[in-house]
């Protein structure tokens, strides 16, 4: 897999662990988190993956929509996603939040290490000024 066939796939692989999957064929959670994962949730709260993999995997899923997805490689094989999260259509409406995630590729599969969420201060019309 080379870099220019990543961002596509780290959005699915993002999506997939924001809302769910709309299949089985699609990797489950656990395959995703790398066994380091952690994460600083929206409140600033800690979460390891223990605690991460239960909420993926046992709580009502939402849908949300990525908008403004950008990729940033920081090594061949690492990547910092970065996006605007909001809510989709005919859901509860929620404060749009910043995500960021830090992946990394080993033997072709790609697995998340760290995520942030971070609260939308303002809504950026072109935050293409300020992503890589």
């Amino acid at each position: 897999m080379t870099n220019r066939d990543s961002p596509h796939l780290l959005r699915i692989l993002e999506e997939r662990l924001l809302n769910g999957a709309p299949n089985l064929e699609e990797p489950n959670p656990a395959a995703l988190l790398a066994d380091d994962f952690y994460e600083i949730g929206c409140s600033g709260r800690l979460y390891d993956r223990a605690e991460t993999l239960r909420h993926l995997t046992h709580e009502a899923r939402h849908n949300r929509a990525i908008r403004d997805f950008q990729v940033r490689f920081l090594a061949p094989e690492v990547a910092l996603t970065v996006y605007l999260v909001e809510s989709a259509e005919n859901e509860k409406v929620t404060a749009p939040s910043w995500r960021s995630s830090l992946w990394r590729c080993q033997h072709g599969r790609w697995q998340v290490h760290f995520h942030q969420g971070t609260p939308a201060a303002m809504h950026i019309e072109d935050p293409t000024v300020f992503l890589p």
